[in-house]
């Protein structure tokens, strides 16, 4: 009868330990939405980084026509959007991961 009362209270503190670390995880989520409890961190820059700023990436090579160019850029998010221009033959968008800069792909009217 003994063992069983000890079983049920380490059960219920195991029960009371996973509830503070599930609540525990969800409000450092809600902080830092790159966060997580196992596996690397991300927010440290990489080795490879030419700059000191997490999260640099160097120079991104567009591959544009000539007499085209970025009209504009839109960030959402983790991604940017570049709008190209002129009207005509150059005319699209490029998206790009702005964590560490690649091209995730082109539209084309």
């Amino acid at each position: 009868m003994q063992a069983l009362k000890f079983i049920v209270i380490g059960m219920g503190i195991l029960i009371v330990l996973a509830v503070g670390l599930i609540g525990f995880g969800l409000y450092k989520k809600s902080v830092e939405p790159g966060w997580k409890l196992f596996g690397p961190r991300t927010d440290a820059p990489a080795a490879t980084s030419p700059a000191a700023a997490p999260n640099a990436f160097g120079d991104v090579e567009l591959g544009l026509a000539d007499g085209c160019f970025i009209e504009s850029v839109r960030p959402d998010g983790p991604r940017a959007y570049l709008l190209l221009g002129p009207a005509g033959g150059c005319d699209g968008v490029i998206v790009i991961d702005t964590g560490d800069g690649r091209v995730l792909g082109r539209i084309n009217p």
